[in-house]
């Protein structure tokens, strides 16, 4: 059993839930990212849950960010075809809670992936590809 799922647009990253005098809360647009991705999966998926308990999974993720405005031609040029990566932040980890809790209907408990692939890019099309699949015995 595999997933493999693209989700477009400008990938968002987890962020720290705010405290304040009226309760936790999330940051809007993070709540906003992870639903479209639960929305994403259910189009696709129909929020079957793809792989068993206790099953070990291999996760392949590749982010691709939108390359930014302003730069030269050669600059652009170099970041489209993928010879710049981004060094900056949102770090690789709060890119990957974002997916990760939006996926929730695909397993029993994301702890069940026991191996990382994730990279991130920049690309004039902003986007998500997600490969998981059970790890090979």
């Amino acid at each position: 059993m595999e997933l493999i799922l693209t989700i477009m647009g400008d990938p968002v990253p987890a962020a720290r839930p705010r405290v304040t005098k009226w309760g936790t809360h999330n940051e809007p647009k993070y709540d906003s990212y992870k639903k479209y991705v639960a929305v994403e999966y259910w189009n696709k998926y129909h929020n079957k849950q793809l792989f068993e308990r206790g099953v070990p999974l291999v996760a392949k993720l590749h982010f691709y960010r939108p390359i930014q405005k302003g730069l030269s031609k050669k600059e652009y040029a170099r970041r489209a075809n993928h010879e710049v990566k981004p060094s900056v932040k949102p770090d690789l980890d709060n890119y990957t809670k974002s997916i990760f809790d939006g996926l929730k209907h695909a397993w029993f408990d994301d702890g069940q992936i026991t191996k990382f692939d994730i990279e991130k890019d920049y690309d004039e099309q902003p986007r998500v590809e997600i490969d998981i699949r059970e790890l090979e015995k």
